[in-house]
Protein backbone atom coordinates (compact mmCIF):
# COMPACT_ATOMS: atom_id res chain seq x y z
CA UNK A 1 0.00 0.00 0.00
CA UNK A 2 3.00 2.26 0.61
CA UNK A 3 4.47 1.62 -2.63
CA UNK A 4 1.26 2.32 -4.57
CA UNK A 5 0.30 5.44 -2.58
CA UNK A 6 3.42 6.72 -3.40
CA UNK A 7 3.29 6.27 -7.01
CA UNK A 8 -0.06 7.79 -7.12
CA UNK A 9 1.83 10.84 -5.00
CA UNK A 10 2.27 13.40 -8.37
CA UNK A 11 3.79 16.69 -7.98
CA UNK A 12 0.67 18.29 -9.06
CA UNK A 13 -1.69 16.31 -6.19
CA UNK A 14 1.08 17.26 -3.56
CA UNK A 15 0.78 20.47 -5.19
CA UNK A 16 -3.00 21.01 -4.12
CA UNK A 17 -2.11 19.24 -1.12
CA UNK A 18 -0.14 22.28 0.01
CA UNK A 19 -2.28 24.49 -1.00
CA UNK A 20 -4.76 23.42 0.92
CA UNK A 21 -2.82 22.92 3.99
CA UNK A 22 -1.82 26.78 3.87
CA UNK A 23 -5.21 27.89 3.40
CA UNK A 24 -6.56 25.74 6.12
CA UNK A 25 -3.14 27.03 8.67
CA UNK A 26 -4.14 30.69 7.93
CA UNK A 27 -7.69 30.19 8.33
CA UNK A 28 -7.11 28.26 11.49
CA UNK A 29 -4.44 31.06 12.50
CA UNK A 30 -6.63 34.17 11.87
CA UNK A 31 -9.68 32.80 13.24
CA UNK A 32 -8.13 31.93 17.00
CA UNK A 33 -5.73 34.71 17.01
CA UNK A 34 -6.69 37.69 19.29
CA UNK A 35 -8.22 40.82 18.07
CA UNK A 36 -5.94 43.64 17.84
CA UNK A 37 -2.73 41.49 18.32
CA UNK A 38 0.14 41.69 16.82
CA UNK A 39 2.87 43.94 14.32
CA UNK A 40 1.02 47.74 15.22
CA UNK A 41 -1.93 45.92 14.76
CA UNK A 42 -3.54 49.62 16.49
CA UNK A 43 -1.79 51.58 14.29
CA UNK A 44 -3.13 49.41 11.03
CA UNK A 45 -6.79 49.34 12.82
CA UNK A 46 -6.86 52.83 13.52
CA UNK A 47 -6.28 54.11 9.55
CA UNK A 48 -8.07 51.76 8.11
CA UNK A 49 -11.14 52.87 10.53
CA UNK A 50 -10.04 56.46 9.80
CA UNK A 51 -10.36 55.93 6.09
CA UNK A 52 -13.97 54.91 6.25
CA UNK A 53 -14.71 57.31 9.18
CA UNK A 54 -13.67 60.04 7.67
CA UNK A 55 -13.75 59.02 3.99
CA UNK A 56 -10.22 61.35 3.18
CA UNK A 57 -6.51 60.40 3.51
CA UNK A 58 -5.07 60.83 7.15
CA UNK A 59 -2.79 63.67 7.44
CA UNK A 60 0.47 63.55 9.66
CA UNK A 61 -0.29 63.32 13.37
CA UNK A 62 -3.76 61.86 13.24
CA UNK A 63 -2.25 58.38 12.35
CA UNK A 64 1.06 56.98 12.89
CA UNK A 65 0.38 55.07 9.71
CA UNK A 66 -0.44 58.05 7.93
CA UNK A 67 2.65 57.65 5.24
CA UNK A 68 1.44 53.88 4.16
CA UNK A 69 -0.64 53.53 0.98
CA UNK A 70 -3.89 53.25 1.67
CA UNK A 71 -5.74 50.31 -0.91
CA UNK A 72 -5.22 47.97 2.15
CA UNK A 73 -6.63 49.68 4.60
CA UNK A 74 -9.30 50.77 2.46
CA UNK A 75 -10.38 47.25 1.76
CA UNK A 76 -9.84 46.08 5.47
CA UNK A 77 -11.47 49.05 7.11
CA UNK A 78 -14.47 48.49 4.53
CA UNK A 79 -15.05 45.10 5.87
CA UNK A 80 -14.92 46.10 9.34
CA UNK A 81 -17.45 48.53 8.32
CA UNK A 82 -19.53 45.82 7.49
CA UNK A 83 -19.04 43.48 10.69
CA UNK A 84 -20.07 46.68 12.26
CA UNK A 85 -23.27 47.09 10.68
CA UNK A 86 -23.75 43.08 11.07
CA UNK A 87 -23.20 43.40 15.03
CA UNK A 88 -20.33 40.86 15.11
CA UNK A 89 -18.64 41.80 18.73
CA UNK A 90 -15.45 42.30 17.30
CA UNK A 91 -15.72 43.47 13.52
CA UNK A 92 -11.78 43.34 12.91
CA UNK A 93 -11.73 39.91 12.79
CA UNK A 94 -12.97 39.92 9.00
CA UNK A 95 -10.04 42.33 8.09
CA UNK A 96 -7.73 39.29 9.84
CA UNK A 97 -9.59 37.40 7.54
CA UNK A 98 -8.62 39.37 4.06
CA UNK A 99 -5.05 37.68 4.52
CA UNK A 100 -6.13 33.78 4.03
CA UNK A 101 -7.21 34.16 -0.01
CA UNK A 102 -3.94 36.46 -0.19
CA UNK A 103 -1.93 32.81 1.06
CA UNK A 104 -3.81 31.30 -0.90
CA UNK A 105 -3.36 33.07 -3.85
CA UNK A 106 0.09 33.60 -3.23
CA UNK A 107 0.66 29.79 -2.88
CA UNK A 108 -1.12 29.02 -6.06
CA UNK A 109 1.14 31.23 -7.84
CA UNK A 110 4.25 30.10 -6.68
CA UNK A 111 2.85 27.15 -8.04
CA UNK A 112 1.88 28.23 -11.41
CA UNK A 113 4.80 30.42 -11.61
CA UNK A 114 7.22 26.90 -11.52
CA UNK A 115 5.50 25.52 -13.79
CA UNK A 116 6.21 28.82 -16.20
CA UNK A 117 9.55 28.81 -15.72
CA UNK A 118 10.56 25.20 -15.46
CA UNK A 119 7.91 22.85 -17.48
CA UNK A 120 10.06 20.04 -17.14
CA UNK A 121 11.23 20.23 -13.74
CA UNK A 122 7.55 19.03 -12.45
CA UNK A 123 9.05 19.07 -8.42
CA UNK A 124 9.46 22.39 -8.03
CA UNK A 125 6.22 23.83 -7.71
CA UNK A 126 5.55 20.90 -4.93
CA UNK A 127 8.51 22.15 -3.20
CA UNK A 128 7.87 25.98 -3.39
CA UNK A 129 4.52 25.95 -2.13
CA UNK A 130 5.95 23.78 0.53
CA UNK A 131 8.34 26.56 1.80
CA UNK A 132 5.10 29.26 1.40
CA UNK A 133 2.77 26.93 3.50
CA UNK A 134 5.65 26.52 6.42
CA UNK A 135 6.75 29.57 6.58
CA UNK A 136 6.52 30.74 9.67
CA UNK A 137 6.85 35.03 9.38
CA UNK A 138 4.22 34.69 6.59
CA UNK A 139 1.65 32.00 8.64
CA UNK A 140 2.43 34.61 12.04
CA UNK A 141 1.66 37.80 10.50
CA UNK A 142 -1.37 36.16 8.00
CA UNK A 143 -3.36 36.09 11.10
CA UNK A 144 -3.23 40.13 12.07
CA UNK A 145 -4.71 43.17 10.92
CA UNK A 146 -1.43 43.26 8.12
CA UNK A 147 -0.84 44.25 5.19
CA UNK A 148 2.01 42.16 4.11
CA UNK A 149 0.64 39.23 3.30
CA UNK A 150 -1.50 41.05 0.21
CA UNK A 151 1.57 42.79 -0.50
CA UNK A 152 2.88 39.39 -1.16
CA UNK A 153 0.48 38.38 -3.29
CA UNK A 154 0.84 41.11 -5.79
CA UNK A 155 4.29 40.73 -6.19
CA UNK A 156 4.21 37.13 -6.83
CA UNK A 157 1.18 37.92 -8.92
CA UNK A 158 3.26 40.69 -10.72
CA UNK A 159 6.36 38.22 -11.24
CA UNK A 160 4.12 36.03 -12.86
CA UNK A 161 2.25 38.21 -15.47
CA UNK A 162 5.78 39.82 -16.26
CA UNK A 163 7.07 35.94 -16.64
CA UNK A 164 3.89 34.72 -19.03
CA UNK A 165 5.32 37.98 -21.12
CA UNK A 166 8.93 37.01 -21.42
CA UNK A 167 8.35 33.20 -21.74
CA UNK A 168 5.15 33.11 -24.20
CA UNK A 169 6.98 36.45 -26.23
CA UNK A 170 3.29 37.32 -27.26
CA UNK A 171 3.65 41.04 -26.36
CA UNK A 172 -0.29 41.96 -26.50
CA UNK A 173 -1.66 45.31 -24.97
CA UNK A 174 -3.76 43.65 -22.77
CA UNK A 175 -1.17 41.17 -21.29
CA UNK A 176 0.37 44.40 -20.67
CA UNK A 177 -1.97 46.63 -18.98
CA UNK A 178 -2.67 43.61 -16.80
CA UNK A 179 0.87 43.67 -15.60
CA UNK A 180 0.64 47.63 -14.91
CA UNK A 181 -2.43 47.29 -13.10
CA UNK A 182 -0.80 44.19 -10.97
CA UNK A 183 2.14 46.87 -10.19
CA UNK A 184 0.22 50.04 -9.67
CA UNK A 185 -2.08 47.73 -7.17
CA UNK A 186 1.01 46.27 -5.33
CA UNK A 187 2.23 50.26 -5.21
CA UNK A 188 -0.55 51.06 -3.42
CA UNK A 189 -0.62 48.30 -0.55
CA UNK A 190 3.09 49.03 0.24
CA UNK A 191 5.67 50.73 -0.10
CA UNK A 192 7.84 47.98 -0.15
CA UNK A 193 6.56 46.63 -3.57
CA UNK A 194 8.47 49.06 -5.11
CA UNK A 195 11.39 46.36 -4.96
CA UNK A 196 9.10 44.05 -7.20
CA UNK A 197 8.69 47.22 -9.54
CA UNK A 198 12.61 47.71 -9.43
CA UNK A 199 13.12 43.83 -10.42
CA UNK A 200 10.75 43.72 -13.55
CA UNK A 201 11.51 47.07 -15.16
CA UNK A 202 15.40 45.20 -15.12
CA UNK A 203 14.30 41.78 -16.10
CA UNK A 204 12.93 43.52 -19.38
CA UNK A 205 16.06 45.64 -19.92
CA UNK A 206 17.66 42.68 -19.91
CA UNK A 207 15.68 41.00 -22.12
CA UNK A 208 15.73 44.24 -24.23
CA UNK A 209 19.89 43.93 -24.28
CA UNK A 210 19.28 40.11 -25.26
CA UNK A 211 16.59 39.79 -27.94
CA UNK A 212 17.89 42.11 -30.25
CA UNK A 213 14.88 40.59 -32.66
CA UNK A 214 12.28 41.85 -30.14
CA UNK A 215 12.96 45.18 -28.67
CA UNK A 216 10.38 47.42 -30.08
CA UNK A 217 7.58 45.13 -29.15
CA UNK A 218 9.46 45.10 -25.49
CA UNK A 219 9.70 48.63 -25.50
CA UNK A 220 5.94 49.13 -25.99
CA UNK A 221 5.09 46.45 -23.34
CA UNK A 222 7.14 47.87 -20.82
CA UNK A 223 5.93 51.00 -21.50
CA UNK A 224 2.28 50.57 -21.29
CA UNK A 225 2.65 48.44 -18.05
CA UNK A 226 4.62 51.11 -16.42
CA UNK A 227 2.33 54.08 -18.16
CA UNK A 228 -0.58 52.09 -16.07
CA UNK A 229 1.31 51.89 -12.66
CA UNK A 230 1.91 55.10 -13.03
CA UNK A 231 -1.76 55.93 -13.35
CA UNK A 232 -2.81 53.89 -10.62
CA UNK A 233 0.16 54.55 -7.90
CA UNK A 234 1.08 57.87 -9.36
CA UNK A 235 -1.56 60.38 -7.88
CA UNK A 236 -0.52 58.93 -4.26
CA UNK A 237 3.08 59.48 -4.47
CA UNK A 238 2.45 62.73 -6.25
CA UNK A 239 0.19 63.67 -3.31
CA UNK A 240 2.99 62.23 -0.90
CA UNK A 241 5.66 64.14 -2.84
CA UNK A 242 3.69 67.38 -2.80
CA UNK A 243 2.84 67.90 1.00
CA UNK A 244 6.14 65.73 2.88
CA UNK A 245 9.49 66.22 2.09
CA UNK A 246 9.69 62.16 1.57
CA UNK A 247 7.28 60.53 -1.16
CA UNK A 248 7.89 57.10 0.20
CA UNK A 249 8.98 56.76 4.09
CA UNK A 250 8.38 59.72 6.55
CA UNK A 251 9.28 58.68 9.75
CA UNK A 252 11.73 60.55 11.84
CA UNK A 253 15.52 59.92 10.89
CA UNK A 254 19.28 60.61 12.35
CA UNK A 255 20.95 63.72 11.26
CA UNK A 256 23.76 61.89 10.09
CA UNK A 257 25.52 60.58 6.95
CA UNK A 258 23.71 57.30 5.76
CA UNK A 259 26.44 54.79 6.58
CA UNK A 260 27.54 56.59 9.87
CA UNK A 261 23.88 55.81 11.31
CA UNK A 262 24.67 52.05 12.62
CA UNK A 263 27.52 50.52 14.64
CA UNK A 264 29.68 48.03 13.19
CA UNK A 265 28.23 45.62 15.18
CA UNK A 266 24.68 46.02 13.18
CA UNK A 267 26.21 44.45 9.74
CA UNK A 268 28.51 42.14 11.49
CA UNK A 269 27.66 40.63 14.65
CA UNK A 270 26.20 37.07 14.07
CA UNK A 271 24.87 37.11 17.12
CA UNK A 272 26.21 33.90 18.20
CA UNK A 273 25.12 31.62 20.64
CA UNK A 274 21.71 33.89 21.71
CA UNK A 275 20.57 33.24 17.99
CA UNK A 276 20.22 29.91 18.58
CA UNK A 277 19.90 30.00 22.38
CA UNK A 278 18.22 33.00 23.37
CA UNK A 279 16.39 33.92 19.99
CA UNK A 280 13.78 36.32 21.80
CA UNK A 281 13.82 39.86 22.78
CA UNK A 282 15.73 41.56 24.54
CA UNK A 283 18.79 39.92 23.16
CA UNK A 284 19.86 40.40 19.62
CA UNK A 285 18.80 43.97 19.10
CA UNK A 286 19.73 46.27 16.54
CA UNK A 287 22.21 42.79 14.77
CA UNK A 288 20.63 43.29 11.27
CA UNK A 289 21.31 39.79 10.27
CA UNK A 290 20.69 37.67 14.10
CA UNK A 291 17.68 39.51 15.16
CA UNK A 292 15.90 39.12 11.39
CA UNK A 293 16.72 35.68 11.63
CA UNK A 294 15.37 35.05 14.49
CA UNK A 295 11.86 36.80 13.56
CA UNK A 296 12.03 35.01 10.11
CA UNK A 297 12.07 31.82 11.61
CA UNK A 298 11.06 32.25 15.67
CA UNK A 299 9.29 35.22 17.12
CA UNK A 300 11.54 37.75 18.48
CA UNK A 301 9.10 40.25 19.06
CA UNK A 302 6.66 37.74 20.87
CA UNK A 303 3.59 38.15 19.31
CA UNK A 304 2.64 34.97 18.31
CA UNK A 305 4.70 31.90 20.16
CA UNK A 306 4.31 34.01 23.09
CA UNK A 307 3.46 37.31 24.70
CA UNK A 308 6.22 40.04 25.10
CA UNK A 309 3.63 42.27 26.81
CA UNK A 310 2.85 39.77 29.46
CA UNK A 311 6.43 38.18 30.15
CA UNK A 312 8.47 40.92 29.86
CA UNK A 313 12.00 38.76 30.64
CA UNK A 314 11.60 35.77 28.49
CA UNK A 315 8.96 33.23 27.08
CA UNK A 316 8.41 30.59 29.32
CA UNK A 317 10.46 27.42 29.49
CA UNK A 318 8.93 24.83 27.18
CA UNK A 319 8.09 27.72 24.98
CA UNK A 320 11.81 28.85 25.05
CA UNK A 321 13.09 25.67 24.36
CA UNK A 322 10.87 25.62 21.03
CA UNK A 323 11.79 28.39 20.04
CA UNK A 324 15.36 27.77 20.03
CA UNK A 325 15.04 24.70 18.21
CA UNK A 326 12.98 26.48 15.75
CA UNK A 327 15.79 28.88 14.95
CA UNK A 328 18.25 25.33 14.43
CA UNK A 329 15.06 24.11 12.21
CA UNK A 330 15.69 27.09 10.24
CA UNK A 331 19.23 26.46 9.19
CA UNK A 332 18.43 24.09 6.77
CA UNK A 333 15.92 25.97 4.25
CA UNK A 334 17.54 29.13 4.60
CA UNK A 335 20.67 27.82 4.17
CA UNK A 336 19.19 25.77 0.65
CA UNK A 337 17.43 29.18 -0.23
CA UNK A 338 20.60 31.63 -0.45
CA UNK A 339 22.56 28.30 -2.13
CA UNK A 340 19.55 28.38 -4.91
CA UNK A 341 19.41 31.68 -5.13
CA UNK A 342 23.20 32.81 -5.62
CA UNK A 343 23.42 29.53 -7.90
CA UNK A 344 20.11 30.89 -10.02
CA UNK A 345 21.08 34.50 -9.87
CA UNK A 346 24.21 33.70 -11.65
CA UNK A 347 22.84 30.98 -13.81
CA UNK A 348 20.11 33.05 -15.32
CA UNK A 349 22.44 36.19 -16.11
CA UNK A 350 25.30 33.54 -17.51
CA UNK A 351 22.54 32.30 -20.02
CA UNK A 352 20.32 35.23 -20.62
CA UNK A 353 17.67 34.45 -19.13
CA UNK A 354 15.56 37.34 -18.39
CA UNK A 355 12.34 35.69 -16.98
CA UNK A 356 14.53 33.72 -14.65
CA UNK A 357 15.87 36.80 -13.52
CA UNK A 358 12.64 37.58 -12.10
CA UNK A 359 13.12 35.54 -9.66
CA UNK A 360 16.54 36.01 -8.72
CA UNK A 361 16.98 39.14 -8.64
CA UNK A 362 13.71 39.70 -6.35
CA UNK A 363 15.98 38.33 -3.23
CA UNK A 364 18.79 40.98 -3.95
CA UNK A 365 16.70 43.63 -4.60
CA UNK A 366 14.81 42.65 -0.82
CA UNK A 367 17.79 42.84 0.86
CA UNK A 368 19.46 45.88 -0.47
CA UNK A 369 15.81 47.71 0.01
CA UNK A 370 15.80 46.44 3.63
CA UNK A 371 19.39 47.17 4.01
CA UNK A 372 18.18 50.69 3.29
CA UNK A 373 15.12 50.98 5.14
CA UNK A 374 16.76 50.12 8.58
CA UNK A 375 19.99 51.83 8.07
CA UNK A 376 18.34 54.91 7.25
CA UNK A 377 15.87 54.64 10.19
CA UNK A 378 17.80 53.37 13.21
CA UNK A 379 15.81 53.09 16.24
CA UNK A 380 17.28 51.86 20.03
CA UNK A 381 14.95 48.86 20.80
CA UNK A 382 15.07 47.52 17.00
CA UNK A 383 11.69 47.86 15.78
CA UNK A 384 12.44 48.81 12.45
CA UNK A 385 14.12 45.49 11.96
CA UNK A 386 11.14 43.33 11.01
CA UNK A 387 11.77 40.68 8.17
CA UNK A 388 7.53 41.43 7.38
CA UNK A 389 9.36 44.65 5.49
CA UNK A 390 10.67 41.63 3.20
CA UNK A 391 7.86 39.96 3.54
CA UNK A 392 7.18 40.77 -0.77
CA UNK A 393 10.49 38.48 -1.46
CA UNK A 394 8.86 35.62 0.10
CA UNK A 395 7.75 33.83 -2.97
CA UNK A 396 10.88 34.45 -4.71
CA UNK A 397 12.86 33.06 -1.82
CA UNK A 398 10.76 29.75 -2.07
CA UNK A 399 11.53 29.43 -5.71
CA UNK A 400 14.85 29.61 -5.05
CA UNK A 401 14.47 26.90 -2.38
CA UNK A 402 12.40 24.40 -4.37
CA UNK A 403 14.57 24.96 -7.58
CA UNK A 404 17.63 23.70 -5.48
CA UNK A 405 15.61 20.96 -3.73
CA UNK A 406 14.62 19.98 -7.26
CA UNK A 407 18.27 19.64 -8.78
CA UNK A 408 19.51 18.01 -5.54
CA UNK A 409 16.65 15.72 -5.87
CA UNK A 410 17.81 14.58 -9.30
CA UNK A 411 20.97 12.95 -7.48
CA UNK A 412 19.55 11.32 -4.37
CA UNK A 413 15.31 11.22 -4.49
CA UNK A 414 14.97 9.41 -1.44
CA UNK A 415 17.40 11.24 0.37
CA UNK A 416 15.98 14.85 -0.44
CA UNK A 417 12.37 13.59 -0.34
CA UNK A 418 12.66 11.85 2.93
CA UNK A 419 14.57 14.92 4.30
CA UNK A 420 12.20 17.36 3.34
CA UNK A 421 9.20 15.51 4.48
CA UNK A 422 10.80 15.02 7.79
CA UNK A 423 11.91 18.36 8.05
CA UNK A 424 8.57 19.98 7.20
CA UNK A 425 6.88 17.70 9.59
CA UNK A 426 9.25 18.90 12.10
CA UNK A 427 8.16 22.78 11.22
CA UNK A 428 4.44 22.33 10.83
CA UNK A 429 3.89 23.10 14.86
CA UNK A 430 5.58 25.79 14.88
CA UNK A 431 3.22 27.91 12.14
CA UNK A 432 -0.24 26.74 13.62
CA UNK A 433 -1.17 29.27 16.27
CA UNK A 434 -1.35 27.54 19.53
CA UNK A 435 -3.00 30.12 22.28
CA UNK A 436 -6.23 29.13 21.29
CA UNK A 437 -6.19 25.84 22.81
CA UNK A 438 -3.92 27.09 26.06
CA UNK A 439 -0.43 25.82 24.10
CA UNK A 440 0.98 29.13 24.23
Amino acid sequence: MGIAAARRLTPERLSLFLVALAGLIALWNASSYPAGAGYDAASHREYGDFLINHLRLPHKNETPEYYSPPLYYGLAGGVTWIGRQAGLGEPHKLAQLLNVPAVVGTALLVGALARLLWPDRRWIAPAAIGYVALSPVLMRTAPMYNPEPTDLFFSVLCLYLAARLLVGRRYGRKAALGLGVALGAGEMVRQFALWTLAVVVLAFLAALWWRHGERRQLVRTLALALTACAVIAGPWYGYRAANYANAIFDPPHVDKPLLERRPASFYIDPGLPDVFSRPWRPYLVNLAGPQTYADIWGDWYGVFAWSAKTQATKPGGVTSVWLSLQSVLGLAPTGLAIVGWLVLLARSARRRLAERLLVALLPLAGIAGYLYFTVSYPTHDGDVLKPTYMLSTLGAWALCFGWLADRLGARSPRLVAVGLGVLALLILPFVVYKGAVGWA
